[in-house]
C-alpha cells in the first residue's frame, strides 16, 4: 500500500466520523478511530490473541501460541490481513489489471481502460503521450454528444476522485486533475447501473452479500428537491448537488423517489441493505466466487453490477475495509458492527488455521 492509498483510505474513513453511530467510547489519533482498530482489540481479548498496534495502528502485529507450543506471527497491513498472495493482492488493487484477468477468464466485468502520466510514458512504456489514445477510446463509447466515460485512479478506493466526463472540458480539466495527483488512471464506459452489490468472501465462502442503496429522498408534495435533501441529509446533502441535473426548485409530488447520486459507495452516503436468501443471492455468490478463483485471492470484497440486465464484476477488494458498513447505526434487524466483527473474527481463525 503506497502513500496515495494510504491518504485515499484515510480519506474515505474521515468522512465517516461525524455520523451519527452507537459506537461511542472511540478515542485518540485518526488510526485508533478504525472500526478495524477496535474490532481487533476486542477480539484479541476475546481469542487469546497478543496485538500490537505499532506505526500509528496501521500495522497490527498478532501472536498466538499454536498446537506445538510455538508461537504464529501475523501482521494486518492497513486493511491488508495476509491471507492473499502478493500477486493476487497487487492485481486486485490494480483495476486495470484485474480487468484484463477477468476478461481473460470469461467473466463479464466493467471495461478499465488504462492511461500513464506522462513520465511513465517516455520512461518504461516507449510512447510519445496518450492524447491520442484517450481521443479514440472516446470516440469508441461518445453517444451523440455525451462522452459516457468515467475517470477513475486506478489504485483509488472509497469512491475518491471519480468523475462523470460528458464533454470535452470535463475531459480535459479531469485529466489534468488526475495527470497531478497520480501515475495513472483509468477510463471506463459509462454504464446505467441498475443495482450495485458487494459479495464479502472468505476461502471459497460468501460471508456477506449487500445491496448499496444509493442516496435517494421522497417527494412530500410541498418541499423541493433542494429542501428534501438538505433536510435529510444536512451538510452532506451539498456533495449530491453538484451532480444533479433538473431544477433543484422543482416540487416533488408525494412519495415520488429521487435518486440524487449515481455513486454507490457507502462512504458517499449509500446504505446496506443485507441479502439473506434468494436466487440473486446465489447467483451473486457464484460469481464472486468465479472472481476470486480467477486472482486467486482468499479474502476480498467483490462488487457487482446489474447493468443491462446482466451482472458484471466492478472490482475486487483485497483490503477488507468495512468501516462505513460497521458505523451503519443498528436496526430491529441487524447490528452491522456485530457482522463486521464476526468476518473479522473468522479472518482471524484462518490467519491461525483453525478453521473459518
Amino acid at each position: 500500500m503506497d502513500l496515495n492509498e494510504i491518504n485515499d483510505v484515510i480519506s474515505d474513513e474521515t468522512s465517516d466520523l461525524g455520523e451519527t453511530s452507537d459506537l461511542g467510547g472511540l478515542s485518540g489519533g485518526l488510526n485508533e478511530k478504525r472500526i478495524l482498530v477496535r474490532v481487533i482489540r476486542e477480539l484479541s481479548a476475546e481469542m487469546g490473541i497478543e496485538a500490537e498496534f505499532l506505526s500509528e495502528d496501521w500495522i497490527i502485529c498478532l501472536r498466538k501460541k499454536g498446537p506445538n507450543g510455538k508461537d504464529q506471527l501475523h501482521y494486518i497491513y492497513g486493511y491488508e490481513w495476509g491471507l492473499n498472495s502478493a500477486a493476487a493482492q497487487l492485481i486486485a488493487k490494480d483495476k486495470a489489471a484485474a480487468y484484463e484477468v477477468l476478461a481473460l477468464n470469461n467473466i463479464k466485468a466493467v471495461e478499465h481502460k488504462l492511461f500513464f502520466n506522462y513520465f511513465i510514458q517516455k520512461n518504461y512504456t516507449g510512447q510519445d503521450g496518450c492524447w491520442e489514445e484517450i481521443s479514440r477510446y472516446v470516440q469508441l463509447h461518445r453517444k451523440n454528444d455525451d462522452y459516457n466515460l468515467i475517470c477513475k485512479p486506478n489504485r483509488g478506493t472509497g469512491g475518491d476522485d471519480v468523475y462523470r466526463i460528458k464533454n470535452q472540458l470535463e475531459l480535459e480539466r479531469i485529466v489534468q486533475l488526475m495527470f497531478s495527483k497520480y501515475r495513472d488512471f483509468c477510463l471506463c464506459p459509462f454504464y446505467e447501473i441498475e443495482r450495485e452489490y458487494r459479495v464479502i468472501f472468505l476461502k471459497g465462502q460468501a460471508l456477506l452479500i449487500y445491496l448499496k442503496e444509493r442516496p435517494s429522498v421522497s417527494g412530500n408534495g410541498r418541499d423541493s428537491l433542494l429542501n428534501l435533501i438538505i433536510n435529510k441529509y444536512g451538510e452532506k446533502g451539498l456533495a449530491y448537488l453538484e451532480n444533479l441535473s433538473g431544477d433543484l426548485t422543482a416540487v416533488l409530488q408525494k412519495d415520488e423517489e429521487k435518486l440524487i447520486s449515481w455513486k454507490h459507495n457507502l462512504g458517499a452516503g449509500a446504505r446496506a441493505l443485507i441479502i439473506e436468501e434468494g436466487e440473486i443471492k446465489s447467483e451473486l455468490a457464484v460469481l464472486a466466487g468465479r472472481a476470486a478463483g480467477a486472482l486467486g485471492i482468499n479474502f476480498a470484497s467483490v462488487d457487482i453490477a446489474l447493468t443491462g440486465g446482466e451482472y458484471h464484476i466492478m472490482e475486487i477488494n483485497s483490503g477488507m475495509m468495512m468501516e462505513s458498513f460497521a458505523r451503519q447505526p443498528r436496526d430491529s434487524k441487524y447490528n452491522y458492527y456485530e457482522i463486521c466483527k464476526d468476518i473479522y473474527r473468522r479472518a482471524l481463525n484462518c490467519l491461525f488455521n483453525e478453521g473459518s
